[in-house]
């Protein structure tokens, strides 16, 4: 085996702040370290824990392709969770990021309520994966669960390259602007504004980053978004490093999702003292 199939824990426990209504977001982490197991069933495997939660996959080790995922979401006791709150339409968001932050999945598992077990089909192609299931259990507060997933095949990473703040995607043209903690998405296609987005999962936009260093996480919605062109985003990116965002927008009755490479110099308008608290308690805002 080779030794990206055996070694499967990369940084820390890693932890996503959700703004209010507004759409808000602050990135954090990491606040915790546990070590990923191997081949292990969904009851045992020793998954990435983030705040009292743990995503227990049933293998951490795939063939490529077209793979078929199933975990559950285990409480601090160790019982799976089988009660979830809608958000954004859908009571779980899985996100798949490979390592090299080259490849990224936004999926939506459907859930065995007598067992617990989330299960999904997704393409993924060859390499180690971060795992984030985004989910509110009912009667709870927002959550992140993480683990590791290596997927069989030959691998070679990219690198994550220089700075990229247009991206060309199935015919359309997005374009960021960044203004500190503003982060701003302008969509165009065949050199025309396109102002005929469509809702997806309730929002015109939904904007994931990943911080290189270590995989931190931060998925945010828009604020008081319209139709189009613009979509613009809250997120507080509270430390330096090299982030690469991810945005999925509906138009045509399909979900394109543009990519971006950036590099933040410093704090974007966050308070280094409460960064600190959230990393402390591993907190979730509303």
């Amino acid at each position: 085996m080779a030794v990206w199939q055996r070694v499967l824990t990369y940084g820390g426990v890693l932890v996503v702040v959700f703004g209010a209504a507004l759409g808000v977001g602050r990135l954090v982490g990491p606040v915790d370290t546990a070590s990923a197991g191997h081949g292990h069933d969904a009851d045992t495997h020793d998954a990435t824990t983030a705040g009292e939660y743990r995503l227990a996959l049933a293998h951490d080790v795939v063939d490529g392709g077209r793979a078929h995922l199933a975990f559950r979401i285990l409480d601090a006791s160790g019982t799976p969770v089988t009660s979830y709150e809608l958000q954004h339409e859908k009571e779980l968001h899985l996100i798949a990021v490979r390592r090299d932050l080259a490849e990224f999945r936004h999926v939506h598992p459907t859930l065995d309520r007598a067992s617990g077990v989330w299960s999904v089909p997704v393409g993924l192609d060859a390499g180690t994966w971060r795992l984030y299931a985004d989910f509110v259990p009912t009667g709870g507060e927002q959550a992140v669960a993480e683990s590791d997933l290596s997927v069989a095949g030959d691998f070679a990473p990219r690198g994550i390259g220089p700075d990229q703040v247009v991206s060309h995607v199935d015919g359309y043209v997005v374009r960021l602007e960044r203004d500190g903690a503003m982060l701003t998405l302008h969509v165009s296609r065949g050199g025309h504004d396109v102002t005929d987005l469509e809702p997806y999962l309730g929002a015109y936009g939904h904007l994931v980053a990943i911080r290189a260093d270590d995989l931190a996480y931060l998925h945010v919605h828009p604020e008081d978004a319209g139709p189009g062109p613009e979509i613009p985003f809250h997120a507080e990116l509270d430390q330096a490093g090299r982030y690469r965002l991810f945005l999925d927008f509906q138009h045509g009755g399909r979900v394109h999702t543009a990519d971006f490479t950036i590099t933040v110099d410093g704090p974007e308008g966050g308070d280094q003292d409460d960064t600190e608290m959230e990393m402390e308690r591993g907190g979730h805002d509303h």
